[in-house]
């Protein structure tokens, strides 16, 4: 698997590359320190997982680049690790396409895990990282059929309806369904908004995504 980080501190950067080099099979093929570098870099190259920190030292943030890469190359993962490991921070990266959002505190023991849970396309949020949830109401919910309560949480954690067709026993076109009455029923339009219900209402829990 071929990785990009972007990380304006060498030290980091050299200590995640060397981290993620020890897998079989895994490559750091782009290295950048600022948003400028990355994008001209990612131009060339396009890594399967960008693995990409939210303070950066020049003018952009990492929440620009994680906003042009979802923009411009969808198909590349992400996930962020940074140090802000609160709100507003993870919700913003949850909502421009972060699959996953990893606490540099927590980074040397969660990043592998990480890594291999978001390039599978699922969610990965380590347990000192904090976010807000969502208040969805009542009667929305109950609108919601046994089959769509059992695909909610799945869907919730990045799932796609092939992988949630598999999971559940059932046609891939029966998953696209069930996921377009879930959202219209709860009124939400992102994985990441129905990742919020999910977890208020209980059927994901937060220590599910690590």
């Amino acid at each position: 698997m071929q990785i990009g980080i972007i990380e304006d501190h060498l030290l980091v950067r050299d200590s995640f590359k060397k981290l993620l080099e020890l897998q079989d099979d895994w490559q750091v093929t782009i290295e950048a320190c600022s948003v400028a570098e990355a994008k001209l870099a990612v131009a060339l190259e396009q890594p399967e997982l960008f693995i990409v920190d939210i303070s950066l030292s020049d003018d952009e943030t990492g929440l620009t680049f994680l906003s042009y890469l979802q923009e411009k190359y969808p198909h590349i993962k992400l996930l962020v690790a940074s140090m802000h490991d609160g709100e507003p921070y993870v919700s913003q990266a949850l909502r421009l396409g972060a699959l996953g959002y990893v606490s540099k505190r927590s980074a040397a023991e969660e990043l592998i895990d990480a890594v291999q849970s978001v390039a599978a396309g699922k969610r990965y949020i380590s347990k000192d990282v904090q976010f807000t949830t969502a208040q969805p109401s009542q009667a929305a919910v109950e609108q919601l059929t046994k089959r769509e309560l059992q695909a909610l949480p799945l869907f919730a954690k990045g799932l796609n309806a092939k992988q949630v067709a598999q999971e559940l026993g059932m046609m891939p076109k029966t998953a696209h369904v069930h996921k377009a009455n879930i959202y219209a029923k709860l009124e939400v339009s992102t994985s990441f908004e129905l990742l919020k219900i999910a977890i208020e209402i209980g059927a994901v829990q937060l220590d599910e995504l690590a």
